[in-house]
């Protein structure tokens, strides 16, 4: 009895740990910056290239996004980006945040001003189709090599276009596609966000966007 009973067991812990979490839990609801001590600075690679010029400039930037704790309660944290593309210095926040990793809404937040400028729709009616679909997106495990080692994730996908009644408007655009990697393992929580339109015959892509993590630097380490 001994023996089936530590086999149950086992195969509901086996059971526990190939449970998938919701995009929801993904994205907005785990606490991956209060895992940080404050004065931890997450550096990010981002790169955004266009197939023509009419589709913008492509470039590249790093984002350094310094978290500290929030003065009223030092268990929640606040994160400040500092943005490089160039000789050019830009900064986003300060964002006070519990839940989820900013750095994510500061590429969505491009995105969809990316897609209203293109398609002339409204910057409202985007981020809203866009935040719907961060809540239903599929979630399957997945690896990736980060500092030189092997780390378990999860992949979050969706297309928020692909279906939605005013994608004529928005042309080869309503088939853009996101991708978001997640993991415990690495600091911050989110290791990287790919965003894709294909062309229309799919041959290749017209438009791709990518924020991946470098690394993180300590507090008061030099950077």
């Amino acid at each position: 009895m001994l023996r089936v009973a530590s086999f149950v067991a086992a195969v509901l812990l086996s059971t526990v740990a190939l449970a998938a979490p919701s995009a929801t839990e993904l994205f907005f609801d785990t606490a991956y910056l209060p895992q940080l001590a404050p004065g931890t600075t997450l550096n990010y690679a981002y790169k955004h290239v266009t197939s023509e010029e009419k589709l913008g400039e492509s470039f590249d930037e790093t984002l350094a996004m310094k978290v500290e704790a929030e003065p009223s309660d030092p268990a929640k944290r606040v994160a400040d980006v500092e943005i490089h593309r160039g000789d050019r210095i830009g900064e986003a926040g300060p964002f006070p945040t519990q839940n989820g990793n900013p750095i994510a809404l500061v590429l969505l937040e491009r995105d969809v001003r990316e897609l209203a400028q293109l398609s002339k729709g409204s910057p409202f009616y985007l981020r809203n189709r866009v935040r719907e679909h961060l809540a239903t997106s599929t979630v399957e495990p997945t690896r990736f090599s980060f500092n030189g080692k092997e780390v378990e994730g999860w992949k979050m996908t969706m297309r928020p276009f692909a279906e939605d009644p005013n994608k004529d408007k928005l042309l080869e655009l309503a088939a853009r596609s996101y991708e978001f990697i997640f993991s415990n393992d690495v600091p911050g929580g989110l290791y990287a966000v790919r965003v894709v339109t294909p062309a229309k015959d799919g041959a290749s892509n017209i438009i791709e966007t990518s924020l991946t993590l470098t690394g993180a630097t300590a507090p008061g380490a030099a950077k």
